[in-house]
């Protein structure tokens, strides 16, 4: 065989070889549905349920002691019966209820020791949430929690997480600002015709696009800022390059989540609302810690759904 055939043979060999030791292109793996997800979220939250439960309780007891974020000042007694003067016919006990719980959703955090009542609360939550997040991090890896180690191991990285807390508070701002000049325009008959209407609606539309694309992502940093030695920046980067190209499935697995959290808060609290409105306070404070843990187990499985 002439020389020159030879090299071009050795040439074309090297290049079969080069071409197959290089690494394939992996699809991205299928993301579980939002049922999945709630199922592994509340496996997950059973098999570490009493580790879970005892830091919810510690976390209750110093928020009673310091900020009383249960105690919001408001009278449900009081507000039932106000607001069940207004409603009339067959649903308006219904409606009153629902009145009633919307009230102590938006006075939620609030406190009789004073304004600095929220800032304790959230402090708290802040803690809490980040031992939650220890004790899912360690289940996931088949390493043993408990509840010394998910309060002083787990609660390291406070800056970092406060710093994504406070990147997701302004990216809120545009859909802020666009559902307050929607809100504005129709209380002070701004939009009188259906067509303004409808222009202010795809203005505050519009103006929350950015920030729904922004926290499809910054919500998983929360879980990747967590991580040994991960700064903010790093954990923002990572996040953008776990969602890329999957914004759109990701997005109803997340929006799902306060949609249910709501659902499911509103079915506890809302028989004793009607039936034992002084406990209704204590319940509802309860039920809040409750959907803290579900709402970490659920974004952290999504986060870990997202790494495979």
């Amino acid at each position: 065989m002439p020389k020159a055939a030879v090299t071009t043979a050795k040439r074309s060999s090297a290049k079969k070889s080069v071409k197959s030791s290089m690494p394939k292109t992996i699809p991205y793996r299928r993301i579980p549905n939002v049922i999945e997800l709630s199922k592994g979220a509340l496996v997950v939250l059973w098999r570490q349920r009493w580790t879970i439960i005892l830091i919810l309780i510690s976390y209750g007891i110093v928020n009673f002691a310091i900020a009383q974020g249960f105690s919001s000042g408001l009278s449900v007694t009081s507000a039932k019966t106000q607001l069940d003067s207004l409603f009339h016919g067959h649903l308006s006990g219904l409606s009153g209820n629902l009145s009633v719980y919307a009230l102590m959703l938006g006075s939620f955090g609030g406190s009789s020791t004073g304004g600095g009542g929220f800032g304790y609360s959230m402090l708290l939550a802040i803690i809490a949430s980040l031992a939650i997040i220890w004790v899912l991090r360690n289940s996931s890896n088949n390493v043993g929690a408990s509840v010394k180690d998910a309060f002083y191991k787990g609660v390291y990285p406070l800056i970092p997480f406060v710093a994504i807390l406070l990147i997701i508070g302004l990216e809120l701002l545009p859909m802020i600002l666009g559902i307050s000049i929607y809100v504005t325009a129709i209380n002070d008959v701004i939009a009188v015709t259906a067509l303004e209407k409808l222009l202010f609606t795809v203005i505050a539309i519009a103006m929350s696009l950015p920030t729904i694309y922004w926290l499809s992502s910054s919500i998983i940093a929360l879980y990747i800022v967590t991580l040994p030695d991960m700064t903010p920046f790093k954990a923002l980067r990572s996040a953008r390059d776990l969602v890329r190209k999957r914004r759109f499935l990701i997005l109803p697995r997340l929006a799902f989540l306060p949609i249910a959290l709501f659902i499911l808060s509103a079915l506890i609290v809302l028989p004793f609302i009607a039936w034992a409105a002084p406990a209704a306070p204590w319940v509802f404070f309860f039920a809040s810690l409750l959907m803290l843990s579900l709402t970490h187990s659920y974004l952290y499985n999504l986060y870990r759904e997202l790494l495979i």
